[in-house]
């Protein structure tokens, strides 16, 4: 591995040292602020501010991220919602424990693998695959047991009090975001379709009221998540799944449960790095390339051209592992141990450090593994958001319906999900971000689809130093890990890392994604090129939001909202 080091070292790259500082873009301060009692970074800042109104009225962390997941839902109903699902990562200060909450939505039971085989003739507008537009497209959402478990098990204030914030935005209205209406006109013809977001007036700066949902939140903050799973807003829900052509019933909902699972973690650069575990495929992604990368780079790399040909190496096996190995952890064993091994991660260094960008298949490294067949398990567009209390709670949650405007229907007034396009396809069929899936993700009775989700949480000293995540689907991990190392490893604010140009890597298709939104210089991508690499423009590299924690002279709190979103974060 010397000699790898040597190559980062001694290359003479005149763009890696004098274009550090073009590297970033000004970022105003209304996308980042420093406080220094408590904070919220959401995507959008009315969000950010339903956290913070309850933070201030004595709720934890916890209580702060389930009122923002609920405000989300109803200022960005193309992003996140209570027809979706997601994950919370929860540091407790007390006991200094992490715990790790899967909400993802699952399959309906009557699921199966070749659910979405047949083509025909397909509806007019974009993303609309079966899997991605209609009733079939809808998993079973996990956001309210999602947000009942996270109040229960660490929350300090009744679920009526976490809910009033996002009541009021329901009830009174709101200015429609641009992000909101661009996505709007994007699916335009597809949501004329449906009777609620027919209605809604999604021109930038419009009030946008929404009574439907505010009668779901009233009875939600009543009865608690029984309501939907179950009760008269479950049976609306599911009715109008099924009057889109899905097989959802009541009994899928009710059987719904919130797993509590083991988040990952790893030790690299001085760092403790924990994140979302499987379902999930963007925690142990963004865990073995940082592993290569320490053993690739050194554990003081600068931020250059090496770095970057070295990053975009390491995602290229990690990917192609999620396509063979991954799919729902209660339905087959993940060989995680054979999967990062000391010596394959070494053999994965090798190639990511010797200063040639590799073919993927190169990384493609098999591993054995105990097989075993899918059974049903015995209990029957995104957003992240992180917050940070004044007692030291850390919550890093992401919360999504998929697609913008999930299948692009509604249910009792609930934008439902679209996850089901997160199942593999047969024949190899890639899903809209372009990742192909191996067998063990193939839809099936009640199994949660593998997901790049990855909210994190890093440590040092046994303490939070930075609460980070994104959404932007296959491209999540690789933002929230670049995010990640601008603050901890090359010195950055977490205004300034969350506004940095970034790139991405899924190993297929074999190319470099770099931003338009915010461009390398022209010189890093060139060298980047010269490595072997073919650059491919996308307009972002997903949407980040972080809370970087510092307690020396005193404790401070540079919380960001990622301004390619338009988030804004509060606190005080």
């Amino acid at each position: 591995m010397r000699a790898m080091k040597r190559w980062v070292s001694m290359v003479s790259w005149a763009v890696s040292a004098g274009l550090i500082a073009g590297l970033t873009f000004s970022t105003s301060s209304e996308h980042s602020s420093a406080f220094s009692a408590e904070a919220v970074a959401a995507d959008h800042f009315e969000a950010s501010r339903a956290g913070a109104e309850v933070l201030a009225a004595g709720g934890n962390a916890a209580d702060a991220a389930a009122a923002t997941m609920l405000a989300l839902g109803v200022v960005n109903p193309a992003s996140s919602g209570l027809g979706g699902g997601g994950f919370a990562l929860y540091y407790r200060a007390e006991d200094h424990s992490l715990t790790f909450l899967d909400f993802r939505e699952r399959a309906p039971r009557a699921a199966d693998a070749k659910m979405f085989d047949a083509e025909g003739a397909r509806p007019r507008g974009p993303a609309n695959a079966p899997s991605q537009l209609g009733g079939l497209a809808a998993g079973v959402p996990g956001e309210p047991a999602g947000i009942e478990a996270l109040v229960d098990r660490f929350g300090k204030l009744q679920l009526r009090e976490i809910i009033a914030p996002a009541l009021r935005l329901a009830e009174k209205g709101f200015a429609v975001s641009e992000a909101l209406s661009k996505m709007g006109e994007a699916f335009d013809v597809q949501l004329r379709e449906d009777t609620v977001m027919s209605k809604w007036d999604l021109r930038p700066g419009a009030v946008l009221k929404r009574p439907a949902l505010a009668r779901v939140l009233r009875a939600f903050a009543e009865e608690g998540a029984r309501v939907i799973y179950g009760g008269i807003i479950g049976q609306e829900m599911v009715a109008s799944v099924r009057e889109h052509g899905g097989v959802m019933t009541l009994n899928d909902l009710y059987a719904y449960r919130v797993r509590t699972r083991e988040p990952l973690e790893t030790n690299a650069f001085g760092y403790r790095w924990v994140t979302a575990p499987p379902p999930s495929a963007g925690g142990f992604t963004m865990i073995q390339s940082l592993s290569i990368l320490e053993l690739a780079v050194g554990e003081a790399p600068e931020l250059g051209a090496p770095l970057l040909h070295a990053m975009a190496e390491s995602w290229k096996g990690p990917f192609l592992d999620r396509q063979r190995y991954f799919g729902d952890p209660d339905q087959v064993i993940l060989p995680i141990e054979g999967m990062l091994s000391p010596a394959r991660i070494e053999k994965r260094a090798t190639l990511a450090g010797d200063g040639v960008a590799h073919p993927t298949s190169d990384y493609d490294l098999p591993v054995e593994w105990k097989r075993r067949p899918a059974t049903t398990p015995d209990n029957a567009g995104t957003s992240h958001l992180c917050v940070v209390d004044s007692e030291g709670n850390v919550a890093s949650v992401t919360t999504t319906v998929n697609l913008p405007f999930g299948a692009r229907f509604t249910g009792a007034g609930i934008v439902m999900n679209d996850e089901m396009d997160d199942f593999s396809r047969g024949g190899g069929k890639a899903n809209a971000f372009g990742l192909v899936g191996g067998d063990r993700n193939l839809p099936g009775p009640w199994k949660r689809p593998v997901s790049t989700m990855s909210p994190t949480i890093v440590l040092q000293g046994g303490e939070p130093a930075l609460c980070v995540g994104a959404s932007g689907g296959s491209r999540i991990v690789t933002a929230t890990q670049q995010v990640a190392m601008n603050v901890l490893l090359h010195g950055m604010t977490a205004g300034e890392a969350v506004a940095a140009p970034r790139i991405h890597h899924q190993g297929i298709p074999g190319t470099l994604r770099v931003e338009t939104v915010a461009p390398l210089p022209r010189e890093l991508q060139d060298a980047l090129v010269g490595l072997g690499h073919t650059i491919e423009p996308i307009h972002n590299v997903a949407n980040v939001q972080a809370i970087q924690i510092e307690r020396s002279p005193e404790r401070l709190l540079r919380a960001a909202s990622d301004p390619r979103k338009g988030g804004r974060p509060a606190g005080r």
